[in-house]
């Protein structure tokens, strides 16, 4: 069975919440749908806002949209989702359960979407995620080097 838009979210928010509970964190929601902030997770007293998107296949290749669009019949609306918004951009991947933890100041450079070949090293790795929290805290900003890695070199799939 082929699951709709609706249900890949829904799905996808599930696999999120099993990956950070077992990664320790605690996990609050919003009550109400449509918000940007879809999750927050908290950890050692440090609270974090997340948007969760679902992988999608753009021309064969696997991409996290980083956008939300939203239309209706009398107009067309795109919303970003900024570093003063959300903490972290979560991508998804129902097929495989594999989550992608994105820091925001990283996922807000792209338009719209990142090929999951350039988030590689940000794929279920929460020991990434809690070291880029404790560099923030500690007013530190050379964690960018360490997160990205080589992505100077790889560019296909970025839009």
């Amino acid at each position: 069975m082929e699951l709709g838009k609706i249900e890949k979210g829904f799905y996808g928010s599930l696999i999120v919440e099993k990956s950070f509970i077992l990664n320790g964190f605690n996990i609050f929601k919003p009550s109400m749908e449509n918000g940007k902030v879809d999750m927050i997770v908290e950890k050692e007293n440090v609270y974090l806002k997340l948007q969760i998107k679902t992988v999608q296949i753009d021309r064969g290749k696997k991409i996290i949209p980083v956008r939300k669009l939203s239309h209706n019949k009398t107009e067309h609306k795109t919303e970003y989702y900024s570093s003063d918004i959300i903490d972290y951009f979560i991508g998804v991947d129902i097929d495989t359960e594999d989550v992608y933890i994105i820091p925001s100041t990283i996922s807000s450079t792209y338009r719209s979407a990142i090929s999951i070949n350039i988030v590689e090293s940000f794929k279920n790795n929460f020991n990434l995620m809690e070291l880029y929290n404790r560099n923030i805290i500690n007013g530190e900003d050379n964690i960018g080097e360490l997160l990205t890695g080589n992505a100077d070199d790889n560019t296909e799939g970025i839009e």
